[in-house]
């Protein structure tokens, strides 16, 4: 499928179709006949060097300020040498992943407050880009320097149609990966969780969470009129697995989504990267088991607990 331009403005119509098996100068598209199969993880020209990103919080969630020449990291239960490639606070690459199914139409001014806030509060000279999502996933704000984002692609947040949550978040990992400017990294998902129209299935989603140089994940649900418990349960243990696996965390967008915005800023300003070379240098698609240590047993380390190797 070729990528699809409507009209002649970035901020008002240009709309690309995120791919599902990346080509080295743009995206390829997937119809909706297509079947998904696994591709491997695009991974920046660096490799074996692995950024890791982390957050480290208090007990009750606050961010904290540490040192972070304190951490040790095992790989496969063996220390590595740690570089610190980026300052807390320093400039970040965002990806924001917003739902435009149906099921959230109430939840629309919620969402739109909360993302400008979050984009307005980015460290200066950050990037940030946004996928918006129904039956499809398209890059509605491609990868844009924060302080020039033209806020109208919120306007295309239409809720209506199915909800294709793994795809998405497939897609949308493969290319921050492959484009993003900056070490730090984060990714931000709004929707309420469930899934009836992805072609990739979820283990494969959860596993494109697990590259080198991978955002962390913070996942913020929201709620949607008319659903059954049962649902609404499902929804967000599938967001709590997203966080969790991309070594992040959950936020709940109600009932005060500026609050709840200011905060997901707060600890993406907040977030550390770790660098170390990986021990096997191997294109060869190996998971590798990570384990941070830190001295000051009163903190809570988010970050990736495994990572897998760029396939050939």
């Amino acid at each position: 499928m070729q990528l699809g331009k409507m009209g002649a403005s970035w901020g008002v119509a240009l709309i690309m179709l995120l791919a599902l098996a990346s080509e080295s100068n743009g995206l390829a598209g997937q119809s909706s006949g297509e079947s998904a199969s696994p591709a491997n993880p695009s991974v920046a020209s660096s490799w074996p060097e692995v950024n890791l990103n982390v957050l480290v919080t208090d007990k009750h969630g606050a961010p904290q300020k540490i040192d972070e020449r304190a951490f040790q990291l095992f790989e496969d239960g063996t220390e590595r040498p740690l570089h610190f490639p980026d300052l807390a606070d320093s400039r970040v690459s965002l990806a924001l992943i917003i739902d435009s199914s149906g099921s959230i139409y109430k939840q629309k001014q919620a969402i739109v407050s909360a993302v400008t806030t979050i984009i307005h509060g980015l460290p200066p000279d950050s990037e940030v880009m946004a996928v918006l999502f129904a039956a499809d996933p398209y890059i509605d704000l491609p990868l844009t320097p924060a302080s020039k984002v033209d806020f109208s692609f919120l306007d295309r947040l239409q809720a209506n149609g199915p909800t294709a949550l793994w795809d998405t978040v497939y897609a949308t990992e493969q290319h921050l990966v492959a484009h993003a400017k900056y070490a730090r990294r984060a990714l931000v998902i709004f929707s309420d969780g469930e899934d009836n129209a992805s072609h990739v299935k979820e283990g494969n989603a959860f596993w494109s969470l697990e590259q080198p140089d991978a955002p962390v994940v913070y996942s913020c649900p929201v709620s949607r009129a008319n659903i059954l418990q049962s649902e609404l349960m499902a929804g967000h243990i599938n967001l709590r697995f997203l966080a969790k696996r991309g070594g992040g965390t959950v936020f709940n967008l109600d009932p005060d989504p500026t609050s709840t915005a200011t905060q997901i800023v707060t600890d993406i300003r907040s977030q550390y990267v770790l660098q170390f070379t990986a021990a096997d240098p191997a294109r060869n698609g190996k998971a590798h088991k990570l384990r941070l240590h830190f001295p000051n047993k009163d903190v809570e380390i988010y970050g990736l607990s495994t990572y897998h190797a760029p396939g050939k």
